[in-house]
């Protein structure tokens, strides 16, 4: 375990159903995300879960939870599956954060003083307690009756403004878009184009703002998705198509383009506790890893 101490700081950003090999393809737009991979480190790998329901030979013998947003984000913040958490769907029933908390609230334990924070653009994330009240800003914009795109558009300057005018040592930021978009059109689609673009806009504005920001802080970024899509849009089964996540991990210094082995959702939560310095307790029953800094010895970038 590494001690950086107080200059060790994170950005997580979640981008709800992006599809991996959408983000990847040549001429995607996604210039910052393209750039954020070429600098640090990213990998996949499939979700442990996904409602059985015929579409794929591959897919989990045994039925955890629905390839939906509730059970992923869910798995990010809380670093265990949904057999542990409880949340096998976006009715949320069956929560248990009482016993497994987000990472935010859990760095907060460890560390009093830890300046926290969390936006979303979907509200259920706080409204049903997957971040909970010990994150000390929790900002949700209401995706779901003002459309994603306008809700992300204000998500991202409420994290602009923490960044630059505050003091925050870890911050979790949500966009939806991309998955409003794959619903209504599918991931194929221009509109979903359009939203990842979007998007990638926002996190350019998220980093040009810890850019910004005193020489003396060592940041790392983090980004990843909670589930994919079918062609024709619409997640919850059990194809490689809805099941395939990503996770981009950037810092300094590191050289770019090098892959993560399999990096799976609940390995954010103790690589963001790692980077901010604290011990990842056992008794919290974890089921991820620490992603370690990307190799010595880089490889060309996805495309």
């Amino acid at each position: 375990m590494r001690d950086i101490g107080r200059d060790g700081r994170v950005l997580v950003v979640g981008m709800d159903g992006l599809r991996h090999d959408r983000l990847t393809r040549p001429g995607a737009h996604a210039p910052v995300l393209h750039g954020l991979m070429a600098s640090g480190a990213h990998g996949t790998s499939l979700l442990p879960y996904g409602e059985s329901d015929g579409q794929a030979g591959d897919g989990p013998s045994t039925s955890m939870a629905y390839t939906d947003s509730g059970p992923g984000w869910s798995s990010v913040l809380t670093g265990v599956w949904p057999d542990r958490h409880g949340v096998t769907g976006n009715d949320f029933a069956g929560a248990d954060y009482t016993r497994y908390p987000d990472f935010l609230s859990r760095a907060a334990g460890a560390r009093p003083g830890l300046r926290t924070a969390a936006v979303v653009s979907w509200p259920e994330l706080v409204h049903r307690g997957a971040l909970g009240p010990a994150v000390g800003r929790r900002v949700h914009h209401d995706g779901e009756s003002d459309g994603y795109a306008a809700a992300d558009e204000l998500v991202a300057r409420t994290a602009v403004r923490w960044l630059t005018e505050h003091d925050p040592d870890l911050v979790f930021v949500y966009f939806g878009a991309t998955d409003e978009a794959g619903h209504a059109t599918g991931p194929l689609s221009p509109a979903y184009d359009a939203a990842l673009l979007a998007q990638d806009s926002h996190l350019g504005r998220l980093l040009a703002a810890v850019g910004a920001r005193g020489s003396g802080e060592r940041w790392t970024v983090l980004v990843t998705t909670d589930h994919g899509h079918l062609d024709a849009g619409g997640h919850g089964g059990d194809t490689r198509a809805e099941r395939e996540v990503f996770v981009i991990l950037a810092e300094p210094g590191a050289p770019g383009g090098t892959p993560l082995d399999t990096p799976r959702l609940v390995d954010i939560a103790p690589t963001v506790l790692d980077r901010l310095g604290i011990p990842v307790d056992p008794a919290w029953g974890w089921a991820g890893r620490v992603l370690p800094e990307p190799a010595t010895s880089p490889t060309t970038p996805e495309k």
